[in-house]
């Protein structure tokens, strides 16, 4: 018999029948002199039910918990029943076996699995690409890795998938069999969703403050200029009245430039994409979601070979890619690429290690275009996501972007102002990806008399924490709930975040699912439900993404075989163990159906029933006709501007907000006002601006 490839998906069969040729297709797979080729079309293969091992674990009872198998045992998905037993006849007389499906720790898992049911023990060898295009199989095909190599990797799927089972079964059984509702837990789910609960109890909770901030017009001989007022405390006077004094006693006055200071700032180019900056990056430009985006990507390396494996970790290239760039750029020259590519042809300027740097590369190095050319024409949603990755490939090759950057103190009548300047002064990388925000100042110098033109009082409002989106939520997961911006910081942190790039999306998907989390435009908002879970938990492992994110850090030191399995796997049984004890002890709730509405945020002026959230507006829940029928509502979105649950609330208190900001008028402009009520009617109210 012949070696048989089982690759992870039809379409990968394909690509390697294309690049090897010589492939006749068969029954269920494809054969050729040298191979058999067929494909396991996902998981043919999954972990047995609690039922297949004792029938007392059938039923969701509290006295068979917690249900720990002696060892676990698995067993074919029924509608994929057929295709396993093709792949285990053929397996029955290969002489070699090659494991062909994703590069990754759920590609090693598949083939694993199907081996392991099949009863296959003979040689394994690995085929470890980044890429589908033609050149990088074959290449690939001449350098198969010993299966061996991967077998810390294979401990570590396993372990992920057997502790996911542990967890989710016995803290979901445990929950629902105490509360008498469906309650899904799960070890990377939950700690997400105390994420979202978390940040939501911060808003709510959230009293805003009122502050003012003076700003002037400074007349200049070269022209003019704007400062804001300050002292030590920064630029907020939280007394109007102080703020009234300020103008008073500045207006119209002369001044003069005490401090003047130019600074030089070198911005870098952004590090290269690994899957969740890719993510969060289409998530603010575009509104993506994370499973939009992954979908793309997917699409760009598998359909259309324009980009290497997108489910990666890591933002860094190793050395063996270097000579590969040249006809990386050549094949991107195209098009609205092509002026930014042909200054650094034929010979590319070489890389700092911000980019090469094959200690911080492990399963797959960064996002990167392959030596392909873009053909037909792409989808919109793919087409940007690839503008994204092939500019910031690009951008690495080209210097850092030069800002002249002036800081200016204004007196007058010894009162502080402090106006800041920004120049562009080599675009460098911001070529490529757009350079934006300069301020520029008229030529100004120390001591420069100047004159008070204009001064006005802006009043304002501390803002709540934001909600989360999803690309806020993506660098959470990977800070294991800390936000971190800094993209070398974030480097350091994220092995031992809640999840891993490849399953954060399916995470966030299964967390709408479940009608745990609902999207508000790009906000994410917990659901009554999902926040009444949390409040249930009293385990806190399941709450801490700090503590669950530990595990995953324990998962890739298994990787590389500083882990042992045995050891893991005993933490996971205690844990599912103590989450049921835990359980038990949880005073039983009335859970709230999912979806449903949050607590009333006032009383309806119109009929005096509740006012409560829902996911357009603030609505009187006598809405129904059999309700009365009452029409009173405060809606989300008024003028451009998103109203918070705090400003609705203060609106039907008090009959008014305080002066908000961040509306826009039907002609484009941005305006600031009051809400009031009126005739029950919500309306603008603006305020006489104070200063001369």
């Amino acid at each position: 018999m012949k070696p048989v490839i089982i690759a992870e998906k039809a379409s990968v069969a394909r690509d390697i029948a294309r690049a090897l040729g010589g492939f006749v297709k068969q029954a269920g797979y494809m054969e050729s002199p040298e191979y058999i080729l067929t494909a396991a079309s996902g998981h043919l293969v999954t972990l047995k039910e609690p039922e297949d091992y004792d029938a007392r674990w059938k039923r969701w009872s509290l006295k068979t918990l917690p249900i720990v198998p002696p060892e676990f045992g698995l067993k074919t998905i029924p509608r994929q029943r057929r295709q396993f037993e093709l792949i285990k006849r053929l397996l029955r007389g290969a002489t070699l076996a090659i494991n062909a499906c994703d590069a990754g720790r759920e590609g090693e898992l598949i083939f694993r699995q199907i081996c392991e049911l099949a009863g296959y023990q003979g040689p394994v060898k690995r085929l470890w690409i980044s890429s589908l295009t033609t050149s990088a199989i074959r290449q690939g095909f001449a350098d198969l890795q010993p299966g061996e190599r991967y077998d810390n990797l294979a401990a570590a799927a396993r372990c992920r998938s057997q502790g996911d089972w542990l967890m989710g079964i016995n803290a979901t059984r445990a929950y629902t069999g105490r509360q008498k509702t469906l309650l899904s837990v799960g070890r990377v789910q939950t700690p997400t969703l105390a994420l979202l609960v978390s940040r939501e109890q911060e808003i709510r909770a959230f009293v805003p403050e009122d502050f003012w901030v003076v700003k002037a017009t400074f007349s200049a001989e070269a022209g003019e200029y704007q400062g804001r007022w300050f002292n030590k405390e920064g630029h907020r006077i939280w007394q109007e009245e102080q703020a009234e004094a300020i103008v008073r006693k500045v207006a119209g006055k002369p001044g003069r430039i005490a401090e003047l200071e130019h600074k030089e700032r070198r911005e870098n180019p952004p590090l290269l994409y690994d899957l969740t900056s890719l993510q969060r990056e289409a998530n603010k430009r575009f509104g993506y979601s994370a499973s939009r985006t992954l979908a793309a990507a997917q699409a760009l390396y598998e359909k259309h070979k324009l980009i290497t494996y997108p489910r990666t970790n890591s933002r860094f290239l190793s050395p063996d890619l270097i000579p590969s760039f040249p006809r990386r750029l050549q094949a991107i020259s195209v098009g609205q690429y092509a002026e930014l590519v042909q200054p650094l042809l034929p010979k590319p300027p070489r890389l700092s290690g911000r980019v090469i740097n094959p200690a911080k590369v492990t399963d797959h190095h960064a996002i990167i275009p392959t030596e392909k050319k873009a053909g037909a024409r792409l989808a919109s949603e793919v087409a940007r996501v690839y503008d994204l990755i092939v500019r910031r490939f690009i951008s690495v090759f080209y210097p850092p972007c030069l800002w002249q950057e002036t800081r200016v103190i204004t007196q007058v009548e010894a009162e502080s102002f402090e106006t800041k300047g920004k120049e562009l002064v080599q675009a460098g990388w911001r070529t490529v990806e757009g350079a934006s925000g300069e301020q520029l100042l008229p030529p100004l110098f120390p001591e420069l008399a100047v004159q008070v033109k204009d001064v006005i009082i802006g009043a304002d409002q501390t803002k709540p924490p934001a909600r989360y989106t999803e690309g806020s939520l993506l660098a959470a997961m990977e800070g294991a709930g800390t936000l971190v911006d800094d993209d070398e910081l974030r480097e350091a942190m994220k092995e031992g975040g809640l999840g891993t790039p490849a399953t954060r999306a399916a995470i966030i998907e299964r967390l709408k699912n479940v009608e745990y989390v609902r999207a508000e435009g790009k906000a994410l908002l917990p659901t009554e439900k999902g926040e009444q879970l949390i409040g249930l938990l009293a385990t806190p492992e399941l709450l801490s993404p700090e503590l669950t994110g530990h595990w995953e850090k324990r998962l890739a030191a298994m990787e590389r075989g500083e882990e042992d399995p045995a050891q893991f796997m005993d933490a996971v049984t205690k844990l599912a163990t103590t989450a049921v004890e835990a359980a038990l002890t949880v005073p039983r709730a009335e859970i709230a159906s999912a979806g449903s509405a949050r607590e009333p945020i006032g009383t309806c002026p119109l009929c005096g029933g509740e006012v409560a959230e829902n996911r357009k507006a603030f609505g009187c829940r006598n809405w129904k006709p059999e309700a009365g029928g009452c029409k009173f509502v405060i809606w989300k979105r008024i003028a451009g501007k998103n109203l918070s649950a705090n400003q609705a609330r203060e609106l039907l208190n008090k009959g008014r907000t305080r002066e908000l900001k961040g509306f826009t008028s039907k002609a484009g402009k941005k305006f600031a006002a009051r809400l009031v009520l009126k005739d029950n009617r919500v309306e603008f109210d603006f305020p006489a601006r104070k200063g001369k």
